[in-house]
Parts: C-alpha cells; structure tokens; sequence
C-alpha cells in the first residue's frame, strides 16, 4: 500500500472515531473502526518492500501507536490522541521518523498473580 493511501485511511479512522465518539458510541465501537487502519500498517510491515529505513520505522512507530489504542481500559481521549500521532508519524514521514522509533518509550505491564510456593 502507498503511503498517501495509508495516510488517507488514518485520516478516515480518525474522522469515523470522532464522530463515533461525538454520538456517543461505545469505546468498543470506536477501537472497532481504528482496526482497518492498524491492520493495514500491519499489512504493510509484514509485506517484504524496498522502503526506506525511515519509512519502515515510521510505520513501526504508527503501528505501536495504534496497539495502544487496542487496551480496553483506554480513555477515549487518549485513543484519539494516540490514532492522531500515528497518523501524524506517517505524514511527517522521513529523516525524523527514525529519532521517533529511538524515542518512542517502551510499555511495562504488570502481570497479576498470587505467590508460588
């Protein structure tokens, strides 16, 4: 996929979750119509391409982005304003990409569980 097609359709997640979001529609609702647009930037990372090593690290930026949309426990401000830097990351893709991909901090879970004896 090209990126101005990529770029097009975060443009349209992002405009089908903000208005999804302005009807009141559920948080499942909206990380539902983010989907096609995390899925793509999937596709395109697992597609073997002779992109530039800054566009490929600004799909891996776009794509960590939109994983954290994903979480359940989201607040829908923060879901729009993680589909919007992901889409910001693939319009301004070039020589800064690659600073964004050393940038972008890592996420540390906790993993619940009881003592082991």
């Amino acid at each position: 996929m090209v990126r101005s097609q990529l770029v097009e359709l975060g443009q349209r997640a992002l405009s089908a979750v903000t208005a999804g979001m302005a009807a009141g529609a559920p948080l499942t609702k909206c990380q539902l119509l983010a989907s096609e647009f995390y899925e793509a930037l999937q596709r395109e990372l697992r597609r073997p391409s002779s992109a530039r090593e800054a566009d490929r690290a600004a799909l891996m930026v776009a794509a960590s982005q939109c994983e954290r949309i994903a979480k359940p426990s989201i607040r829908p401000s923060i879901m729009l304003e993680e589909l919007g830097r992901a889409l910001a990351t693939l319009q301004t893709a070039g020589a800064e990409s690659s600073n964004l991909l050393q940038r972008s901090r890592p996420v540390l879970h906790v993993i619940k569980g009881g003592l082991s004896i």
